[in-house]
């Protein structure tokens, strides 16, 4: 596991479509994830620079990747028309679990648990005392599993 650096993108856009067709096709329609991918499942380079998204490795090939934010944020890549990039207050915000993708063939290997708890040290090294995962349907177990919860919407 290492953070990600932008000559990474290539890659992190292969996987997360991957991931999206082929763990999520239960939960959403071929049509349904094709309007998502490259806005709400997408890159966000603003994670890369900010030093808060991961990826996962074995034997060259990424795998897994996500990350936490300290922006208002809450989903999307780059494409996404909606975002807020201020940072959120340490001391009153909840810093933000973000896009978690993981390829098939390495699902419910303990991949995102490890991400997570990468994250988790980040975030606490960076003075933030509380965490916050807003999912889609398709995430809320990997979500509870994890610790997060029942999701409200």
């Amino acid at each position: 596991m290492r953070l990600a650096r932008e000559n990474d993108i290539p890659a992190l856009e292969k996987l997360i479509s991957l991931s999206v067709r082929g763990l999520q096709a239960s939960h959403y329609s071929i049509a349904q994830m094709d309007a998502a991918l490259g806005s709400v499942f997408g890159v966000d380079r603003r994670l890369i620079r900010d030093g808060t998204y991961f990826i996962v490795e074995l034997d060259g090939e990424l795998i897994g990747c996500g990350g936490w934010s300290k922006r208002k944020t809450l989903f999307g890549s780059d494409h996404h028309t909606t975002r807020d990039d201020a940072e959120l207050d340490p001391m009153k915000d909840a810093a933000r679990i973000r896009a978690f993708f993981v390829h098939p063939n390495h699902a419910r290997r303990g991949i995102g648990r490890a991400i997570l708890e990468a994250c988790e040290k980040a975030i606490c090294a960076s003075g933030f005392t509380a965490i916050e995962a807003l999912a889609p349907s398709s995430r809320i177990l990997f979500n509870v599993a994890l610790g997060f919860g029942q999701v409200s919407g």
